[in-house]
């Protein structure tokens, strides 16, 4: 017996769009249950990152003013906030660094020292590029109150990582970029 066109080609991919559709349903609904607890649980962990790097601080309030852009797509603010008691502010920049676009949240007191540096979120090679986001590395930056130099190895304050320089430098960069925000923002009020 042939087979008809019509079961040859048409029947199979009537079933196979019918399977598509209801995969893609089902996805945007699993989608509509998970993005709101997502969302709630990162907020969470931002929240409780700012509280570390500023213990001194109350609550904080998102500074809804000027963002620094110091290089568009490459260094730039992507939030702040500050504390509501005037303790000082918590920035999250983003810098370019070796695997991509890095993601920094920095502390600064109302006297406009670093209270604590922590990398949340990156793309850098595992146990080379990530020597520049251990705690170590990050607590040379606690108490600095001006950068001379966009990258860490022009700049005399702080020790680069020797064989991750451009994970370095994104970290240090990143930290002229909060800086900068600080006095965008007038300090801490």
């Amino acid at each position: 017996m042939k087979n008809s066109k019509y079961q040859e080609y048409f029947a199979p991919t009537v079933v196979l769009v019918a399977i598509c559709l209801v995969i893609t349903f089902a996805l945007a609904y699993v989608n509509s249950i998970t993005s709101p607890i997502i969302e709630e649980n990162a907020i969470k962990k931002a929240n409780e990152t700012r509280k570390v790097l500023l213990p001194e601080a109350d609550n904080f309030s998102e500074f809804t003013g000027e963002l620094a852009v110091l290089e568009e797509g490459k260094v730039f603010i992507k939030d702040c906030f500050v504390a509501d008691n005037g303790a000082g502010i918590v920035v999250t920049v983003k810098t370019k660094s070796f695997g991509g676009l890095l993601t920094e949240m920095v502390g600064i007191n109302g006297e406009g020292a670093i209270t604590g540096v922590k990398v949340t979120n990156h793309a850098d090679t595992p146990g080379l590029g990530t020597k520049a986001h251990l705690e170590g590395h990050l607590d040379q930056y606690k108490g600095l109150t001006e950068l001379t130099a966009t990258n860490a190895k022009s700049d005399p304050a702080v020790d680069h990582v020797s064989g991750a320089t451009i994970s370095s430098n994104g970290v240090h960069y990143g930290v002229y970029a909060a800086l900068e925000q600080f006095k965008i923002v007038g300090g801490a009020k």
